[in-house]
């Protein structure tokens, strides 16, 4: 269970059809990537990246030209950033640091 944030609120205010993605990667963190249309026709991208135990430590929503982005690339563009996230580019997270987990 992730323990959200109030982007992922801001989100789900908006009750729209959307594409979903989440997966538990190799440090243990969980990334989840959302991906739906707006009414004007661009792409909006929520991508969250949460701790082992939950804790949120990144949600953030784009918007996406849709003349240039479709649903399906928005999301496969959401999951690299995602990765990016949990891997410690964008800042260290204490779920990316090998040191911190007692079965590597």
């Amino acid at each position: 269970m992730f323990i959200r944030g109030e982007t992922y609120n801001k989100w789900k205010a908006t009750e729209k059809e959307e594409k979903c993605h989440t997966e538990e990667v190799e440090n243990g963190c969980h990334i989840e990537v959302r991906t739906r249309e707006a009414d004007d026709g661009d792409i909006e991208m929520f991508i969250s990246v949460y701790t082992a135990t939950g804790d949120c430590a990144v949600e953030r929503i784009k918007k996406l030209p849709g003349e240039e982005w479709t649903v399906e690339d928005a999301l496969k563009r959401g999951l690299d950033q995602a990765e990016r996230i949990a891997g410690g580019e964008s800042g260290r997270l204490s779920c990316a640091d090998a040191h911190g987990h007692d079965d590597e």
